[in-house]
């Protein structure tokens, strides 16, 4: 039989590839753990971390509960996990029930290993009688760790320093509190390495070595960190030894520091950015904005200034509400122009490389003509005017003469003029634009006069 090929010869080509963007929306909240062997987790809900074994008392599952109580908040959240080579298991009361702790482990192809240790209590048993029985039957499950049992608590160590293993128990069994000997920015880069797709970070560690190594990480891979710090030098005008005044002289753009007292207790930083990320980037502002379950910091004005001299935020009372204050990183930009900064790059990235891709496959090439550079400046345009739509870009506007000031110019060089190396190398450079950011309105002054006559 003969083929319609022949006849009519149809070709269709796919001018869909789509490229992954960054997200901004996203936070991470990272520290010492081990419920899991990955590196990040994502959840929708802080009771979803008890559930795997977590401790209430542990600071990640208190940063995560931060984020989930706002109105609105994010859909879900990146935990990061840092390296922890020892965990504690304590036996809380001496029963007749069921004590068993789950281990996972990795065998030397990277499979995923488990193995779960049972004891049942007797009527004559003791926390430290539990406690050494659980330990020998941890044990007996060959998995690669160490149990050494004390008292009524059992410490399991991994074999080899810095391989992965998660517990989960369950009877009358806590874990202690986690720690960990890596680095938060080597745990950063392990995260990274693992799923690029958050922006925000939230830690749960309060030392100042963590809190400017952190700092500098993020400085040079464009991601956004919140600081919560409860060191009386930060409201005190006279030191400039406190980690405020230390991130401000480095003059940081991409970390934003948070004055508040119950900073141990409390996430302010984690709840802000939860609240702030359901807001598209340039449609948002830092300050003003009311957080639910944070308990506000009632500084006398001198203290609050200081505070602000230094590029730290607050939260605080007036009247009958709380609001945030200033809402600056480090370096005393808008936490909301760098997000939006980073947003505004990221998607002309994105669209020009996409408009490139998908019309060389359409049309085998894009000239280095006019018409193949105002495909360029179009990709730029589409970007820009979303960027108005978003509210980070000011529309146009009239002045006083009536005169158009437009939300954003772009300048192209006309093919006629560009050098011919740039041709040769096929690189088109001298693309630009500029933009007028919206802005935001946090404080209003006002004048008035009273009369008896206009």
């Amino acid at each position: 039989m003969a083929n319609l090929d022949r006849i009519v010869n149809v070709v269709i080509t796919l001018n869909t590839t789509a490229i992954r963007e960054q997200s901004f929306s996203d936070l991470l909240a990272i520290g010492p753990h081990a419920v899991s062997l990955t590196r990040l987790l994502v959840v929708t809900g802080a009771d979803q971390l008890l559930e795997m074994g977590m401790s209430e008392a542990d600071p990640l599952y208190k940063a995560v509960r931060d984020v989930f109580k706002q109105i609105p908040t994010v859909s879900q959240c990146f935990v990061g996990r840092q390296q922890v080579d020892d965990v504690d298991v304590i036996v809380t009361k001496a029963s007749e029930s069921t004590y068993a702790a789950t281990l996972q482990w990795r065998d030397a192809a990277g499979a995923v290993q488990q193995g779960t240790a049972v004891y049942e209590g007797k009527p004559a048993d003791t926390a430290a009688t539990i406690a050494q029985a659980l330990s020998a039957a941890i044990a007996a499950i060959d998995a690669p760790v160490t149990v050494v049992a004390y008292a009524n608590q059992l410490t399991i160590s991994s074999n080899v320093a810095g391989e992965a293993f998660s517990v989960k128990v369950r009877g009358n069994l806590t874990q202690g509190l986690p720690t960990s000997t890596e680095s938060l920015t080597e745990a950063l880069a392990a995260c990274r390495r693992e799923d690029d797709g958050w922006y925000g970070v939230a830690l749960t560690s309060r030392e100042e070595a963590d809190v400017l190594g952190a700092a500098e990480w993020v400085e040079s891979n464009a991601k956004l960190l919140g600081v919560g710090v409860a060191q009386p030098g930060v409201i005190d005008s006279g030191i400039d030894t406190d980690i405020a005044s230390k991130l401000q002289q480095k003059q940081y753009f991409r970390t934003h520091v948070w004055y508040h007292a119950r900073a141990a207790e409390e996430w302010l930083e984690a709840a802000v950015a939860g609240n702030r990320f359901t807001f598209y980037p340039g449609g948002e502002t830092w300050a003003n904005v009311r957080l639910a379950g944070i308990t506000y910091d009632n500084l006398g004005e001198g203290e609050a200034r200081a505070a602000h001299n230094k590029n730290a935020n607050t939260f605080e009372p007036f009247r009958n509400f709380a609001i945030t204050q200033k809402g600056k990183v480090a370096a005393g930009e808008w936490i909301d122009v760098i997000r939006f900064r980073d947003w505004l790059g990221e998607q002309i990235k994105v669209n020009v490389v996409s408009a490139l891709v998908n019309l060389k496959n359409n049309k085998g090439k894009v000239p280095y003509t006019d018409g193949g550079i105002e495909i360029v400046t179009t990709a730029m345009r589409q970007v820009l005017d979303l960027g108005v739509s978003r509210g980070g870009i000011a529309p146009e506007e009239v002045d006083d003469e009536l005169r158009v000031i437009p939300s954003y110019t772009i300048s192209a060089p006309r093919a006629a003029n560009v050098p011919f190396n740039d041709k040769a190398n096929r690189v088109l450079n001298d693309i630009a634009f500029t933009a007028r950011l919206a802005g935001a309105i946090h404080a209003v002054n006002i004048k008035g006069t009273l009369t008896y006559a206009l």
